[in-house]
């Protein structure tokens, strides 16, 4: 652990040497940088990564012109902690955000304050700031007034305003969290075909449409409820992806785009009813970390730079602060605890580079959630669940006030995480248990 803790220290004083001894010459020809997240999203309802429905059209033209990563995962179940982790590179036990209430140190350099070091302007807008949980990030807060809208063309302003600075903005679309209930066309766009003719709303679905908290078993959905509430959360996404389509043509329009490195990607998953119920942590009061709620899209997209790439290893939140400066060519300090990606996404065209890749083929995902979210009481803070992912297999470990629970599930043969085999693979429960513990005894080094 010394040496871990030495590791950490050694880090951050280079992040600190980068941010403010940065040679001027380094900032030229550096691009805008748009982090686009979506909230309670899941690629596997997107059409470029395989879904039936014609849900993402827009999004499908940069995933085909971009890196699309197959198996990205979030650390946690619930929004505070998975973006505190892209921020930081950092897992939720180390930068111990990961309650309602908690605030990221101030000595704790991110990625707003390493590219300010670098000559970007960093706005953010105030409601993406105004709770401590999002306190000392590094980003400039701008006049509230000035860029009040809707959702999404509060963005618009924004780019508009700063179009001619070279910026980092990052914007967090929550068109796909509860209540589902997108105006229309659509709100029928995808449930026209499962209801035979009417449009009459079941009691299940009204509540739907309403409620952003809907605690878990407190609503009981039938066969036909639960088609239209995929057929809603689906509709909300159709919605989205309209608006990205939207936002490509007006930073087209405004000479930005080819100069823009965009990231499409999400702070959690969505249940849908996969094991049981629907929503996550924070609107179920129910956390679970199964892979509808811990996959996640992820998407980068600069032409300039960039080919396509599919990538099928395993990647996390806490890759993308160092995959960022990677593509800038900036230094990328020892403390973060993510790597970039950029290896995975360019030709193997030296040893290092193969090197890397195998790396990451032998990688491990681990995620903690506390059990309500953000809504969290003292009570269900007590209760964590922590897992430990690989592309065979899952172990889920809950650690609350009625003891210890465990959950194994071979991934290979039970992709839907429904059969739970922890009685019977006990020398990969030893295993998976071993890296478990080992990572919790690490990142809880703070």
């Amino acid at each position: 652990m010394r040496t871990l803790r030495k590791s950490v220290i050694i880090g951050y004083v280079l992040m600190l040497l980068l941010v403010f001894n940065t040679k001027a010459e380094a900032k030229e020809g550096l691009p805008n940088i748009l982090l686009f997240t979506i909230d309670a999203c899941r690629p596997d309802h997107f059409s470029c990564y395989g879904y039936s429905r014609n849900t993402t059209p827009n999004i499908d033209k940069l995933a085909k012109e971009g890196a699309l990563f197959t198996n990205a995962f979030s650390q946690s179940a619930w929004t505070t902690p998975g973006m505190i982790s892209i921020f930081t590179s950092l897992y939720p036990p180390t930068h111990d955000v990961d309650a309602k209430g908690k605030t990221l140190k101030d000595n704790v350099l991110t990625l707003p304050k390493v590219l300010k070091g670098n000559g970007y302007t960093v706005p953010v807008l105030p409601k993406f700031v105004d709770i401590s949980n999002y306190w000392h990030l590094g980003f400039d807060v701008v006049d509230k007034e000035q860029f009040q809208g809707a959702e999404g063309e509060d963005l618009l302003k924004l780019l508009e305003v700063y179009k001619d600075k070279r910026f980092f903005i990052w914007y967090h679309h929550h068109v796909l969290h509860l209540p589902y209930n997108p105006p229309n066309p659509y709100d029928e766009i995808f449930r026209k075909d499962i209801v035979n003719g009417t449009s009459t709303d079941s009691a299940a679905i009204s509540i739907v449409k309403r409620q952003s908290i809907i605690k878990n078993g407190s609503v009981n959905f039938n066969d036909m409820d639960k088609k239209v509430a995929v057929a809603l959360y689906d509709g909300q996404l159709r919605q989205l992806d309209d608006y990205i389509g939207q936002l490509m043509k007006k930073m087209e329009e405004w000479g930005m785009l080819d100069n823009t490195l965009v990231f499409i990607t999400s702070d959690h998953g969505e249940e849908l009813f996969e094991h049981g119920f629907i929503g996550h942590a924070s609107t179920s009061l129910n956390a679970k970390l199964y892979d509808e709620i811990i996959h996640i899209p992820l998407i980068i997209w600069w032409p300039k730079k960039l080919k396509h790439k599919k990538v099928d290893e395993l990647v996390q939140q806490i890759d993308i602060m160092p995959t960022t400066l990677d593509l800038l060519d900036l230094p990328t300090p020892t403390g973060m605890q993510g790597r970039s990606l950029l290896p995975l996404i360019q030709d193997a065209s030296n040893d290092k580079t193969c090197s890397s890749i195998v790396n990451f083929e032998q990688r491990t995902i681990f995620c903690e959630t506390i059990l309500g979210g953000f809504q969290s009481t003292k009570e269900l803070e007590q209760t964590k669940l922590r897992c430990v992912r690989t592309k065979e297999w899952k172990l889920i470990y809950t650690n609350g006030l009625n003891g210890d629970k465990y959950e194994l599930y071979d991934l290979r043969n039970d992709p839907k995480e429904e059969k739970n085999v922890v009685e019977k693979n006990p020398e990969i429960v030893k295993e998976l248990k071993e890296k478990l513990f080992r990572w919790i005894e690490a990142a809880n080094q703070k």
